[in-house]
C-alpha cells in the first residue's frame, strides 16, 4: 500500500512538471544587470541570454524599452525547444545623471509569461573636465552609435546607413578586417588607418530582397585597439512583404 502511494505521488509530480512545460516557455539566464558607476556619456553594452525551455516553438513578438536612451536587439525572434539566443542591450548615458533603472520588456507567445521584464540598473556620475581626464594610451576606436534601426521597409528595397567613428587614443588606429554576417549586407570603410583624433566612416548597405519580418545583421571590425580587438555593429529592420497591385 505504501509503495503504491509513493508511486502515485511520483507519477503525479512528473505529470505536474510535464504539464508546466507544455507549450513554449521563455527563460533568461539573469533578469537584471547592474553596470555600477559610470561617467555621463559612456555607452553600456550587455547581452542577456534567452532560452525556450518549453516543448513548442517560442515566438518573440516585440521588444520594448522604457527609454529612448536604451536600445535592445534580438538575434533571433523564433526559438525551437531547447534553443537560445541573445538580446544585445545598449544604454547611452549622455544627458543622464544619478541612479538609473531601465526596463526591457519582451513579449512572446509564452502563455504563462507573455511579458518578460529585464532590467538595467546603475548610477551615472557627472562628466570630468577635459583637462582632468586621463589620456587614453594606445589606439582607441569610438563609434557615435553601434546599432541602427531602419524601421519598416518594403521587401526588395535597398537601404543604407553610415556609421561614424573616431580614434580617441594616443597612437595610430588600424582596422585590419571588416566582416558582415550575411551576403545581403555590404560594408565600405573609409579610414582603415587613423591618427589620434582622426575620424572615419563605415557605409553599410542592406538588400532586403526575399526576406520578411524582423531581421538583424552584424558587421564585425577587427582593430588594433587593445581594449576591444573586435567591434560589432548591428543593423535591424522590419521587412514588409511587397504588395501586388
Amino acid at each position: 500500500m505504501k509503495i503504491k502511494l509513493i508511486l502515485s505521488l511520483f507519477l503525479f509530480q512528473v505529470g505536474f512538471l510535464s504539464a508546466q512545460l507544455d507549450g513554449p516557455r521563455i527563460q533568461t539566464n539573469i533578469s537584471q544587470y547592474d553596470f555600477g558607476e559610470i561617467t555621463e556619456g559612456v555607452v553600456v553594452k550587455f547581452s542577456f541570454d534567452v532560452k525556450n525551455v518549453g516543448d513548442d516553438v517560442l515566438h518573440i513578438t516585440n521588444v520594448m524599452t522604457s527609454c529612448g536612451c536604451t536600445a535592445a536587439v534580438m538575434q533571433k525572434d523564433e526559438l525551437q525547444p531547447g534553443e537560445e539566443t541573445a538580446i544585445n542591450v545598449e544604454f547611452n548615458s549622455e544627458g543622464k545623471s544619478g541612479v538609473q533603472h531601465k526596463i526591457i520588456a519582451i513579449a512572446s507567445n509564452d502563455a504563462s509569461k507573455p511579458s518578460l521584464n529585464l532590467e538595467l540598473t546603475g548610477s551615472v556620475l557627472a562628466k570630468v573636465d577635459l583637462a582632468q581626464q586621463t589620456k587614453v594610451v594606445g589606439p582607441k576606436i569610438q563609434f557615435e552609435k553601434t546599432i541602427h534601426d531602419f524601421g519598416k521597409i518594403e521587401e526588395g528595397s535597398i537601404v543604407e546607413y553610415t556609421f561614424k567613428y573616431k580614434n580617441v587614443g594616443s597612437e595610430v588606429l588600424e582596422i585590419s578586417h571588416v566582416r558582415t554576417s550575411c551576403g545581403c549586407t555590404a560594408a565600405v570603410i573609409s579610414g582603415k588607418t587613423l591618427k589620434p583624433q582622426e575620424e572615419g566612416t563605415l557605409k553599410v548597405e542592406f538588400d532586403s530582397s526575399n526576406r520578411e519580418g524582423a531581421v538583424s545583421r552584424t558587421i564585425t571590425l577587427t582593430t588594433n585597439d587593445p581594449s576591444e580587438l573586435q567591434q560589432i555593429l548591428t543593423i535591424v529592420a522590419f521587412i514588409e512583404k511587397k504588395r501586388d497591385y
